[in-house]
Protein backbone atom coordinates (compact mmCIF):
# COMPACT_ATOMS: atom_id res chain seq x y z
CA UNK A 1 0.00 0.00 0.00
CA UNK A 2 2.43 2.05 1.07
CA UNK A 3 4.70 1.26 -2.48
CA UNK A 4 1.74 2.27 -4.17
CA UNK A 5 1.40 5.36 -2.94
CA UNK A 6 4.86 6.73 -3.03
CA UNK A 7 4.96 5.57 -6.74
CA UNK A 8 1.88 7.74 -7.64
CA UNK A 9 3.51 10.82 -6.21
CA UNK A 10 6.85 10.10 -8.09
CA UNK A 11 4.51 9.54 -11.31
CA UNK A 12 2.94 13.26 -10.42
CA UNK A 13 5.63 14.93 -9.69
CA UNK A 14 7.40 13.61 -13.11
CA UNK A 15 4.89 14.23 -15.00
CA UNK A 16 4.11 17.82 -13.61
CA UNK A 17 7.85 18.52 -13.69
CA UNK A 18 8.31 17.42 -17.96
CA UNK A 19 4.57 19.28 -18.22
CA UNK A 20 6.48 22.80 -16.35
CA UNK A 21 9.69 22.40 -18.68
CA UNK A 22 8.08 21.97 -22.01
CA UNK A 23 5.73 25.14 -20.60
CA UNK A 24 9.46 26.98 -19.08
CA UNK A 25 7.53 27.84 -15.82
CA UNK A 26 8.90 27.50 -12.78
CA UNK A 27 7.32 25.88 -10.13
CA UNK A 28 9.95 26.05 -7.04
CA UNK A 29 10.58 29.73 -6.41
CA UNK A 30 14.11 30.86 -7.03
CA UNK A 31 16.69 32.77 -4.30
CA UNK A 32 16.33 35.83 -5.64
CA UNK A 33 12.34 35.80 -6.05
CA UNK A 34 10.64 37.95 -3.40
CA UNK A 35 8.30 36.76 -0.63
CA UNK A 36 4.99 39.01 -0.30
CA UNK A 37 2.06 38.93 1.79
CA UNK A 38 -0.79 39.01 -1.01
CA UNK A 39 -3.39 36.36 -0.01
CA UNK A 40 -2.65 36.05 3.33
CA UNK A 41 -5.51 37.91 4.94
CA UNK A 42 -9.09 37.30 4.86
CA UNK A 43 -11.84 39.12 3.43
CA UNK A 44 -9.62 41.00 1.17
CA UNK A 45 -12.23 42.38 -0.57
CA UNK A 46 -12.37 45.00 2.86
CA UNK A 47 -9.45 46.68 0.64
CA UNK A 48 -11.74 48.01 -2.48
CA UNK A 49 -12.52 51.54 -1.95
CA UNK A 50 -15.67 53.15 -1.49
CA UNK A 51 -17.19 55.70 -3.17
CA UNK A 52 -17.24 58.03 -6.68
CA UNK A 53 -15.64 60.65 -5.12
CA UNK A 54 -12.26 59.46 -3.13
CA UNK A 55 -11.89 56.18 -6.62
CA UNK A 56 -12.44 59.61 -8.98
CA UNK A 57 -9.05 60.82 -6.98
CA UNK A 58 -7.01 58.14 -7.45
CA UNK A 59 -7.70 57.45 -3.76
CA UNK A 60 -6.29 60.07 -2.47
CA UNK A 61 -9.10 61.20 -0.13
CA UNK A 62 -7.95 60.62 3.17
CA UNK A 63 -7.74 63.75 4.28
CA UNK A 64 -10.33 65.39 2.10
CA UNK A 65 -13.50 62.49 2.33
CA UNK A 66 -16.30 63.91 3.42
CA UNK A 67 -20.01 63.27 4.65
CA UNK A 68 -20.71 59.15 5.36
CA UNK A 69 -18.26 58.58 2.96
CA UNK A 70 -15.32 59.03 5.14
CA UNK A 71 -16.49 55.81 7.10
CA UNK A 72 -14.83 53.90 4.68
CA UNK A 73 -11.79 55.36 4.83
CA UNK A 74 -11.16 58.18 7.74
CA UNK A 75 -14.56 57.92 9.73
CA UNK A 76 -12.67 61.17 12.23
CA UNK A 77 -13.68 62.82 8.84
CA UNK A 78 -17.60 62.60 9.68
CA UNK A 79 -17.54 65.35 11.99
CA UNK A 80 -18.08 67.49 8.42
CA UNK A 81 -20.56 66.99 8.85
CA UNK A 82 -23.79 68.40 11.89
CA UNK A 83 -26.43 67.06 9.88
CA UNK A 84 -28.40 63.89 9.38
CA UNK A 85 -26.30 62.27 6.16
CA UNK A 86 -26.79 59.04 4.19
CA UNK A 87 -25.01 57.21 1.41
CA UNK A 88 -25.34 55.04 -1.40
CA UNK A 89 -23.01 53.88 -3.93
CA UNK A 90 -22.61 50.72 -6.48
CA UNK A 91 -19.45 49.94 -8.26
CA UNK A 92 -18.66 47.53 -10.80
CA UNK A 93 -15.47 45.81 -11.00
CA UNK A 94 -13.23 44.82 -13.91
CA UNK A 95 -15.26 45.58 -16.75
CA UNK A 96 -17.97 43.45 -17.31
CA UNK A 97 -16.97 40.55 -14.83
CA UNK A 98 -19.79 40.82 -12.92
CA UNK A 99 -18.47 41.73 -9.64
CA UNK A 100 -19.51 44.37 -7.74
CA UNK A 101 -19.54 46.38 -4.49
CA UNK A 102 -22.91 47.58 -3.32
CA UNK A 103 -22.39 49.88 -0.29
CA UNK A 104 -24.28 52.49 2.17
CA UNK A 105 -23.93 54.91 5.40
CA UNK A 106 -26.12 56.83 7.57
CA UNK A 107 -25.10 59.73 9.99
CA UNK A 108 -26.72 61.41 12.67
CA UNK A 109 -25.20 63.93 15.18
CA UNK A 110 -25.40 62.82 18.74
CA UNK A 111 -23.89 64.79 21.71
CA UNK A 112 -21.05 66.66 20.96
CA UNK A 113 -20.24 64.33 17.87
CA UNK A 114 -21.62 62.38 15.00
CA UNK A 115 -22.78 58.10 15.21
CA UNK A 116 -21.80 56.37 11.76
CA UNK A 117 -22.77 53.13 10.53
CA UNK A 118 -21.76 51.59 7.28
CA UNK A 119 -23.01 48.75 5.46
CA UNK A 120 -20.79 47.26 2.29
CA UNK A 121 -21.51 44.29 0.39
CA UNK A 122 -19.11 42.22 -2.02
CA UNK A 123 -20.87 39.43 -5.24
CA UNK A 124 -18.86 37.63 -7.10
CA UNK A 125 -22.18 37.02 -9.66
CA UNK A 126 -23.39 33.98 -10.72
CA UNK A 127 -20.96 30.68 -10.59
CA UNK A 128 -21.14 27.25 -12.10
CA UNK A 129 -20.57 25.32 -9.18
CA UNK A 130 -17.90 22.47 -9.81
CA UNK A 131 -16.71 19.70 -7.06
CA UNK A 132 -14.09 16.52 -7.20
CA UNK A 133 -17.32 14.36 -8.61
CA UNK A 134 -17.71 17.05 -11.51
CA UNK A 135 -14.78 19.59 -12.10
CA UNK A 136 -16.71 20.56 -14.82
CA UNK A 137 -19.85 21.55 -13.34
CA UNK A 138 -23.67 19.63 -13.04
CA UNK A 139 -22.99 17.89 -9.95
CA UNK A 140 -25.92 15.06 -9.68
CA UNK A 141 -25.76 15.90 -5.58
CA UNK A 142 -24.85 19.76 -5.55
CA UNK A 143 -26.42 21.35 -8.73
CA UNK A 144 -26.95 25.02 -10.32
CA UNK A 145 -24.47 28.27 -9.54
CA UNK A 146 -23.19 29.90 -6.66
CA UNK A 147 -22.03 33.35 -5.33
CA UNK A 148 -19.59 34.41 -3.14
CA UNK A 149 -20.41 37.15 -1.04
CA UNK A 150 -18.93 39.73 1.55
CA UNK A 151 -20.88 41.52 4.01
CA UNK A 152 -19.61 44.11 6.47
CA UNK A 153 -20.89 46.27 8.59
CA UNK A 154 -19.53 48.87 10.63
CA UNK A 155 -20.58 51.31 13.80
CA UNK A 156 -17.91 54.46 14.46
CA UNK A 157 -18.38 57.52 16.83
CA UNK A 158 -16.40 60.58 15.88
CA UNK A 159 -15.75 64.03 17.45
CA UNK A 160 -14.43 67.50 17.39
CA UNK A 161 -11.38 67.13 19.99
CA UNK A 162 -10.96 70.75 19.47
CA UNK A 163 -11.41 73.29 16.70
CA UNK A 164 -9.41 71.81 14.50
CA UNK A 165 -8.52 68.44 15.68
CA UNK A 166 -11.10 65.07 15.42
CA UNK A 167 -10.80 61.85 15.93
CA UNK A 168 -12.92 58.72 15.93
CA UNK A 169 -13.60 55.28 16.82
CA UNK A 170 -15.64 52.07 15.72
CA UNK A 171 -15.80 48.15 15.38
CA UNK A 172 -16.51 45.86 12.14
CA UNK A 173 -17.98 42.47 11.36
CA UNK A 174 -17.65 40.85 8.32
CA UNK A 175 -18.38 37.35 6.54
CA UNK A 176 -17.28 35.80 3.93
CA UNK A 177 -17.84 32.40 2.00
CA UNK A 178 -20.32 30.63 -0.27
CA UNK A 179 -23.60 28.94 0.66
CA UNK A 180 -21.59 25.52 1.85
CA UNK A 181 -18.80 26.84 3.99
CA UNK A 182 -18.36 30.72 5.61
CA UNK A 183 -15.83 32.87 7.60
CA UNK A 184 -16.26 35.97 9.85
CA UNK A 185 -14.34 38.20 11.26
CA UNK A 186 -14.35 41.48 13.74
CA UNK A 187 -11.95 44.13 13.66
CA UNK A 188 -11.27 48.07 14.81
CA UNK A 189 -10.37 51.46 13.53
CA UNK A 190 -8.97 54.25 14.76
CA UNK A 191 -8.45 57.50 12.66
CA UNK A 192 -7.90 61.28 13.23
CA UNK A 193 -7.88 64.40 11.40
CA UNK A 194 -5.85 67.44 12.10
CA UNK A 195 -6.89 71.11 10.30
CA UNK A 196 -3.47 73.00 10.59
CA UNK A 197 -5.22 76.55 9.69
CA UNK A 198 -1.74 76.67 7.83
CA UNK A 199 -2.09 77.18 3.64
CA UNK A 200 -5.60 74.43 3.59
CA UNK A 201 -3.37 72.35 4.80
CA UNK A 202 -5.18 69.25 6.75
CA UNK A 203 -4.07 65.55 7.46
CA UNK A 204 -5.70 63.04 7.98
CA UNK A 205 -5.10 59.15 9.11
CA UNK A 206 -6.43 55.69 10.05
CA UNK A 207 -5.76 52.27 11.11
CA UNK A 208 -8.13 49.71 9.81
CA UNK A 209 -9.91 46.20 10.59
CA UNK A 210 -7.29 45.26 13.14
CA UNK A 211 -9.22 42.47 14.84
CA UNK A 212 -9.76 38.51 14.37
CA UNK A 213 -8.49 35.78 12.34
CA UNK A 214 -11.41 33.32 11.01
CA UNK A 215 -11.67 29.81 9.54
CA UNK A 216 -13.95 28.50 6.64
CA UNK A 217 -16.93 26.41 8.60
CA UNK A 218 -20.14 24.52 6.57
CA UNK A 219 -20.95 21.68 4.70
CA UNK A 220 -18.35 22.56 2.66
CA UNK A 221 -15.33 21.43 4.53
CA UNK A 222 -16.72 19.99 7.91
CA UNK A 223 -18.57 16.31 7.33
CA UNK A 224 -19.38 13.13 8.84
CA UNK A 225 -18.57 9.73 7.25
CA UNK A 226 -21.38 6.73 7.63
CA UNK A 227 -19.93 4.27 4.84
CA UNK A 228 -19.06 1.04 5.43
CA UNK A 229 -15.98 -0.08 6.04
CA UNK A 230 -13.95 -2.42 3.02
CA UNK A 231 -14.64 -5.57 4.93
CA UNK A 232 -18.98 -4.51 4.74
CA UNK A 233 -18.65 -3.67 8.61
CA UNK A 234 -20.67 -0.85 9.49
CA UNK A 235 -18.58 1.43 11.57
CA UNK A 236 -21.44 2.02 14.48
CA UNK A 237 -21.41 5.85 14.42
CA UNK A 238 -20.70 8.83 12.21
CA UNK A 239 -17.28 9.95 11.89
CA UNK A 240 -17.00 13.69 11.90
CA UNK A 241 -14.02 15.34 10.13
CA UNK A 242 -12.59 18.89 8.56
CA UNK A 243 -10.66 19.97 6.46
CA UNK A 244 -7.86 22.18 7.81
CA UNK A 245 -8.02 25.31 6.46
CA UNK A 246 -6.13 28.53 7.12
CA UNK A 247 -7.29 31.00 9.95
CA UNK A 248 -6.21 34.63 8.13
CA UNK A 249 -6.80 37.87 10.02
CA UNK A 250 -8.29 40.73 8.67
CA UNK A 251 -6.60 43.14 5.99
CA UNK A 252 -5.25 45.57 8.13
CA UNK A 253 -4.80 48.87 6.79
CA UNK A 254 -2.93 52.12 7.33
CA UNK A 255 -4.04 55.11 5.39
CA UNK A 256 -2.55 58.87 5.32
CA UNK A 257 -3.25 61.77 3.37
CA UNK A 258 -2.39 65.47 3.28
CA UNK A 259 -4.77 67.57 1.87
CA UNK A 260 -3.77 71.41 0.23
CA UNK A 261 -6.49 73.42 -0.39
CA UNK A 262 -5.33 75.85 -3.51
CA UNK A 263 -7.78 78.18 -3.94
CA UNK A 264 -11.38 78.36 -1.83
CA UNK A 265 -11.66 79.89 1.61
CA UNK A 266 -9.75 82.04 3.42
CA UNK A 267 -6.99 79.78 4.81
CA UNK A 268 -6.72 78.78 1.04
CA UNK A 269 -3.04 78.39 0.14
CA UNK A 270 -3.54 81.64 -2.88
CA UNK A 271 -6.66 83.15 -0.70
CA UNK A 272 -9.98 82.94 -1.24
CA UNK A 273 -12.48 82.79 -4.32
CA UNK A 274 -16.16 82.09 -4.37
CA UNK A 275 -16.79 80.80 -7.42
CA UNK A 276 -13.53 78.56 -7.43
CA UNK A 277 -12.31 75.71 -5.00
CA UNK A 278 -9.19 73.77 -5.84
CA UNK A 279 -7.72 70.70 -3.53
CA UNK A 280 -4.88 68.52 -4.03
CA UNK A 281 -4.00 65.45 -2.05
CA UNK A 282 -1.35 63.21 -1.55
CA UNK A 283 -1.34 59.97 0.12
CA UNK A 284 -0.20 56.97 1.61
CA UNK A 285 -1.65 53.30 1.69
CA UNK A 286 0.16 50.52 3.93
CA UNK A 287 -1.89 46.98 4.19
CA UNK A 288 -0.42 43.93 5.55
CA UNK A 289 -1.19 41.99 2.19
CA UNK A 290 0.06 44.36 -0.45
CA UNK A 291 3.07 47.05 -1.35
CA UNK A 292 2.38 50.48 -0.06
CA UNK A 293 0.49 52.29 -2.41
CA UNK A 294 1.30 56.40 -2.87
CA UNK A 295 -1.62 57.93 -4.59
CA UNK A 296 -2.31 61.75 -6.10
CA UNK A 297 -5.67 63.76 -6.51
CA UNK A 298 -7.35 66.79 -7.23
CA UNK A 299 -10.82 68.07 -7.40
CA UNK A 300 -12.06 71.35 -8.69
CA UNK A 301 -15.41 73.18 -8.20
CA UNK A 302 -17.37 75.34 -9.64
CA UNK A 303 -19.67 77.39 -7.37
CA UNK A 304 -20.01 74.72 -4.97
CA UNK A 305 -22.40 72.73 -7.84
CA UNK A 306 -20.34 71.19 -10.14
CA UNK A 307 -17.39 68.93 -9.79
CA UNK A 308 -14.13 67.30 -11.73
CA UNK A 309 -11.85 64.78 -10.77
CA UNK A 310 -8.62 63.51 -11.45
CA UNK A 311 -6.13 61.01 -9.64
CA UNK A 312 -3.69 58.49 -10.08
CA UNK A 313 -2.73 55.51 -7.73
CA UNK A 314 0.67 54.04 -8.09
CA UNK A 315 0.56 49.95 -8.25
CA UNK A 316 3.49 48.78 -6.46
CA UNK A 317 3.51 44.83 -6.50
CA UNK A 318 7.14 43.71 -7.59
CA UNK A 319 6.82 41.86 -10.51
CA UNK A 320 3.40 43.16 -11.44
CA UNK A 321 2.61 44.11 -15.34
CA UNK A 322 0.86 47.22 -14.40
CA UNK A 323 1.63 50.57 -17.08
CA UNK A 324 1.87 54.06 -15.96
CA UNK A 325 -1.94 54.16 -16.69
CA UNK A 326 -3.20 51.89 -15.08
CA UNK A 327 -4.75 53.19 -11.72
CA UNK A 328 -4.85 56.71 -13.50
CA UNK A 329 -8.81 57.82 -12.40
CA UNK A 330 -11.16 60.50 -13.89
CA UNK A 331 -14.93 61.52 -12.25
CA UNK A 332 -17.08 64.25 -11.70
CA UNK A 333 -20.73 65.13 -9.76
CA UNK A 334 -23.25 67.88 -9.30
CA UNK A 335 -24.22 69.04 -6.00
CA UNK A 336 -27.67 69.95 -5.96
CA UNK A 337 -30.08 72.57 -3.00
CA UNK A 338 -33.49 70.95 -2.59
CA UNK A 339 -35.30 72.54 -0.21
CA UNK A 340 -33.13 73.37 2.54
CA UNK A 341 -31.53 69.96 1.51
CA UNK A 342 -28.01 68.75 -0.30
CA UNK A 343 -27.87 66.07 -3.03
CA UNK A 344 -25.02 65.10 -4.51
CA UNK A 345 -24.67 63.18 -7.57
CA UNK A 346 -21.22 61.47 -8.24
CA UNK A 347 -19.41 59.30 -10.80
CA UNK A 348 -15.69 57.61 -11.04
CA UNK A 349 -14.23 55.65 -13.18
CA UNK A 350 -10.72 53.85 -12.49
CA UNK A 351 -8.12 52.43 -15.30
CA UNK A 352 -7.55 49.08 -13.87
CA UNK A 353 -5.09 47.42 -16.88
CA UNK A 354 -5.79 44.08 -18.13
CA UNK A 355 -8.21 43.66 -15.17
CA UNK A 356 -9.97 46.40 -17.64
CA UNK A 357 -11.80 49.16 -15.58
CA UNK A 358 -14.19 50.00 -12.39
CA UNK A 359 -17.02 52.18 -12.57
CA UNK A 360 -18.59 53.99 -9.92
CA UNK A 361 -21.72 55.60 -9.21
CA UNK A 362 -22.77 57.20 -5.64
CA UNK A 363 -25.21 59.78 -4.12
CA UNK A 364 -25.78 61.47 -0.71
CA UNK A 365 -28.23 63.67 0.48
CA UNK A 366 -27.75 65.57 3.87
CA UNK A 367 -30.82 66.62 5.51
Amino acid sequence: MNKTIAASFVVIATLGAADARAQGTVIVPGPTDAVTNVATRGANWLNIGIGARPLGMGSAAIASVEGPTALFWNPANITSNERISAFLSHMELYGNSGITMTAGAVTVPVGAGQVGVGLQQFSSGEMQRTTERAPFGDDPVLRGTFNYTGLAASVHYARNITDRFAAAIGIRYATEGIDVATSSYTGFDVSTKFRTGLYGLTIGGSVQNVGTAGQFRGVGVEREIDAPRENGQATGRDLEFGYKTAEPEMPTMFRLGVQAALVGDAESMFGASDPHRLLVEAAFTDGTDGAPQPSIGAEYTFRRFAMLRAGKRFFNEEGGAWKFQDGMSFGGGIRLPLGGRRLNFDYGYVMMGELRDNQVFSFDIEF
